[in-house]
């Protein structure tokens, strides 16, 4: 709506919105505490693993127009890969790691990152492509773009829930998190068969209602699976980087997806120039082959879920594990009563009942209204 009738840079200042909400909660109920030894920050290795990234995605992204071969490509995809190989280098060395490597290789914890990060790709790469089919083949505006995506999101919420909630303490996360990745495959398959005369009803929905129920089975329990275990002083970095390989994947898979479809289009139109369809025809083979490869993507998350994620039995283990290293609080010594006063004592001090909690988060950022000339993909 804010993209169809104001402009969709207004969908970034509905971020302020959630920002205020989020400060103001925490001014009013989180206390401030500094420990009695602060720990010291790790500059190298933030410096090292933000500047690798960044220059793996932009020599993905730069491949678009300027090609594969070209120097600034190349020499950025080198240098990034050269930069986080460091990173690993200056971790294993640094008294106060950003990243103790002991976190990502742990199998379990490792097995929940791909999976998640895989994901990631896929499900980024289909709002982005999906999104330019129905608005510049389809010709749908932002608004009916937008509606014509609830399905999936539906599906990713009724599947979340009940994944964390009912199967996932009686089945383990392997068999949920294969079943997620194999019918998100098929969900992406499904869209790979896209044509310019396809419908919404019977080429669309279908493939959106299998994907949504797929990628709702795997990210809670791939979130549980990851933090499950962890000992007290990496549970922060464990948790965090969840959320990091899902925007590291989606980050990077979609400037490689872009690179792909981009190029895949512009083949296709220079041998396939005739007809007034013909950029039509030759951007859906570009999305299509996306599609295409996000799916082989997910079939291979699926594998390596067989391979890595525990089964329910050492999934229990390791929670009962992470139980037992938390330290029991001291037994409170009574103090000497000077008067039997137990209704007095009673009212000052009532007892405290501690409730564990655990929550589950899936929110993915969903924003497909994209204005059609940002959408278009350059041919």
């Amino acid at each position: 709506m804010l993209t169809q009738y104001l402009s969709w840079r207004y969908t970034l200042f509905v971020n302020l919105i959630f920002a205020a909400i989020a400060v103001a909660g925490a001014l009013a109920y989180i206390r401030s505490s500094r420990p009695a030894t602060p720990p010291r920050m790790d500059w190298p290795g933030a410096v090292l693993a933000c500047a690798g990234l960044f220059l793996i995605v932009f020599g993905f992204s730069h491949a678009e127009t300027a090609g594969w071969t070209a120097t600034l490509t190349l020499g950025s995809l080198v240098l990034g890969a050269v930069l986080l190989t460091a990173f690993v280098v200056a971790e294993q060395r640094s008294s106060h790691p950003l990243l103790p490597l002991r976190v990502i290789l742990d199998r379990t914890r490792g097995g929940s990152y791909v999976a998640v990060g895989i994901t990631g790709i896929a499900i980024f790469g289909i709002f982005l492509f999906l999104t330019y089919y129905m608005q510049q083949v389809k010709g749908y505006s932002p608004l009916t773009t937008g509606l014509l995506f609830l399905p999936l999101v539906a599906g990713i919420l009724v599947a979340s829930t009940l994944s964390s909630v009912v199967a996932l303490p009686r089945v383990g996360p392997r068999p949920l998190i294969t079943t997620g990745m194999l019918l998100g495959a098929g969900g992406t398959a499904y869209l790979a068969q896209l044509t310019v005369t396809s419908s919404y009803l019977g080429d669309v929905l279908p493939a959106l209602l299998i994907m949504g129920l797929g990628f709702g089975m795997i990210f809670a329990p791939a979130i549980n699976t990851a933090t499950a275990g962890v000992p007290r002083q990496d549970s922060g970095v464990a948790s965090a980087l969840v959320n990091t390989m899902q925007q590291v994947g989606g980050s990077i898979g979609i400037s490689i997806l872009s690179t792909i479809a981009a190029s895949a289009t512009t083949s296709y139109l220079i041998a396939h120039h005739t007809g007034p369809q013909a950029p039509a025809i030759a951007a859906t083979h570009g999305y299509t082959l996306a599609f295409t490869i996000s799916a082989a993507l997910l079939g291979l998350g699926a594998i390596l879920a067989i391979l890595t994620l525990p089964s329910r039995k050492r999934l229990e283990e390791l929670t009962s594990e992470a139980s037992a290293l938390i330290p029991e609080p001291e037994p409170e010594v009574a103090a000497p009563a000077l008067a039997p006063q137990p209704q007095m004592a009673s009212a000052l001090q009532p007892a405290v009942k501690v409730m564990p909690v655990a929550l589950l988060c899936c929110s993915p950022v969903i924003d497909p209204g994209l204005p059609p000339a940002a959408a278009r993909p350059s041919l």
